[in-house]
């Protein structure tokens, strides 16, 4: 394609593409190949709900390490957050993907590019699957992050002098919308057991 022609993508459902996406593409075949051989790193900080400070410092020392200014590398970042993000919030595909690729650019570069990019599409995607599936839960109540656990062991207490008995601490951390948080509950073995039934069904 040339500059001037609008192309529809199916990462957008249909929508015309940015004017700057195609040339943000084709620069990614222009960066050094420690970078390209790298970029990996440069996605997973940058494709999250939101670019902060801390993506901004990773891109910064990523640049310093391998003596690239960062104006360099932003255009091809910008293109790739925009497709990966884009294709996910439509509910596209890898083919999708290769599609608007070979749309966007001449077949000789689009080719060596989907080289490039697939399988960094094919690392990111279901990650970015997962985040959108994670805030459409959180968007509506508590959502769980993590788990962390210990077992302990209750020697005795006021109500018994010997017990002897494991007790597992669970603490869930959890997002609920833009706030996050934590709770702790402690299973006795009877509970444990239960609890162990319960997540057999519902993983299988």
């Amino acid at each position: 394609m040339t500059s001037s022609e609008a192309v529809a993508l199916r990462s957008t459902n249909g929508e015309l593409a940015p004017p700057e996406l195609a040339a943000g593409l084709a620069l990614f075949l222009e960066l050094p190949a420690s970078v390209q051989d790298s970029y990996a790193e440069v996605l997973e900080a940058n494709l999250g709900p939101v670019v902060d400070d801390r993506a901004e410092t990773f891109i910064k020392r990523y640049c310093r390490r391998h003596e690239i200014e960062p104006e360099r590398l932003a255009p091809s970042v910008r293109a790739l957050r925009f497709l990966f993000t884009e294709g996910v919030t439509a509910g596209t595909d890898r083919e999708a993907f290769i599609d608007d690729v070979k749309a966007l650019l001449p077949p000789a570069p689009a080719s060596v590019l989907l080289g490039r990019l697939l399988p960094l599409f094919d690392a990111a995607f279901p990650r970015l699957k997962h985040a959108a599936a994670f805030l459409s839960v959180a968007e509506h109540g508590r959502v769980v992050r993590a788990v962390r656990w210990r077992v302990d062991v209750i020697k005795a207490s006021d109500h018994s002098a010997r017990i002897d008995l494991p007790v597992a601490t669970l603490t869930f951390q959890y997002q609920e919308g833009p706030n996050a948080g934590q709770a702790s509950y402690q299973l006795l073995p009877e509970q444990a057991a239960e609890l162990q039934k319960a997540l057999a069904s519902i993983v299988g």
